[in-house]
């Protein structure tokens, strides 16, 4: 048996093919392309296809409701195949396609596959087209020595900021974790102080070189009975791993650093701060920093495959973001304005 769905993608009426599959998802062939989160929804659409999703979910010893499949991305498509060669049987499926930072139909799209083939499934997807303008102009003296210090994606941190090519979402997470941590916890002693530079930009979370006194700074504020963050032990999220892979020090020093700590700002939208925990006579450690509403997808890493509906929550959009910092004590550091394309 060869059964299998291949999933296409098309924008504006035209081919938008998938350009590679990554540890947390996918990236589309595109300008400045990000990794995105997937969100899969899969079920049976009819009683006989149903009954043999069932069969195999008893073979395969797995719970009700579950039935897992192995993705890939093969010549610009999204394939969805079985588990083994028998685990995906002929019939007919409907599935949804949840995509970070992008809009698709909410509606079921109908697969019919039938004994050793495949069905082909097309998926409209609508992308945000908004851009930022950048005015770093009086600048908070901070935020604008952290800029200075930084390096992202091999260019200055203020040049990277005003290259009109690169992609908004990831400007604005910049920016909007610049400002809030210059105002938490309070503005006359912000967290941003203990920042050295920048390295890497995400659309939702960016990972810096720090003092390694933020570790003791945001223990004390979890430990403070007015709880400005909320110690959460280790981070539940494998993503936060890739902090430590993305350290930038010698091996023998970089195989030290094996722990890591997340803190939750308090409030929403809520600031995540994951520090990596430094080996003694180290001045310095590394932290990655995020912001969210509480979204069911933010933390996933790579494909999310689940039966039902789609979840509601989606990964942090940071071009919305902005009207949400906006009404809090981050808006007086917030250098940029959303514009239509």
């Amino acid at each position: 048996m060869n059964e299998y769905i291949e999933v296409r993608f098309r924008r504006n009426g035209k081919p938008f093919p998938l350009k590679r599959q990554l540890t947390g998802g996918i990236e589309f062939d595109e300008a400045d392309p990000i990794e995105r989160t997937v969100g899969i929804t899969f079920d049976a659409a009819s009683p006989a296809t149903r009954e043999r999703m069932n069969s195999i979910r008893r073979i395969q010893g797995w719970e009700p409701g579950q039935f897992k499949l192995d993705i890939a991305v093969e010549d610009g498509a999204l394939i969805l195949r079985g588990v083994s060669p028998h685990a995906l049987p002929e019939g007919l499926y409907k599935l949804k396609v949840e995509i970070e930072e992008a809009r698709t139909p909410r509606k079921f799209t109908v697969a019919d596959v039938e004994h050793d083939s495949h069905a082909v499934v097309t998926i409209d997807v609508q992308l945000d087209e908004r851009g930022v303008r950048v005015d770093l102009d009086g600048c908070d003296s901070d935020i604008q020595q952290v800029l200075d210090r930084s390096v992202i994606d091999a260019v200055s941190g203020v040049d990277w900021l005003e290259d009109t090519s690169r992609r908004p979402t990831r400007q604005a997470c910049l920016l909007n974790l610049l400002a809030s941590l210059r105002s938490r916890p309070t503005t006359r002693a912000p967290l941003v102080e203990l920042l050295h530079d920048i390295y890497y930009v995400g659309n939702d979370r960016l990972y810096a070189k720090v003092d390694r006194a933020l570790v003791d700074a945001l223990q004390t504020l979890s430990n403070d009975p007015t709880k400005p963050f909320y110690a959460e032990g280790s981070p539940k999220a494998a993503v936060h791993g890739r902090l430590l892979s993305s350290i930038r020090e010698q091996v023998d020093v970089k195989t030290q650093f094996k722990e890591l700590l997340s803190f939750r700002g308090e409030g929403r939208p809520s600031m995540q701060a994951v520090v990596a925990v430094p080996p003694p006579d180290l001045p310095h450690t590394y932290a990655e920093f995020d912001i969210d509403l509480g979204n069911p997808l933010q933390d996933v890493l790579g494909f999310f495959v689940h039966m039902g509906e789609l979840l509601d929550g989606k990964p942090t959009n940071h071009l919305d973001m902005r009207k949400v910092l906006a009404k809090s004590r981050a808006s007086d550091f917030l250098y940029y304005t959303v514009v239509a394309n």
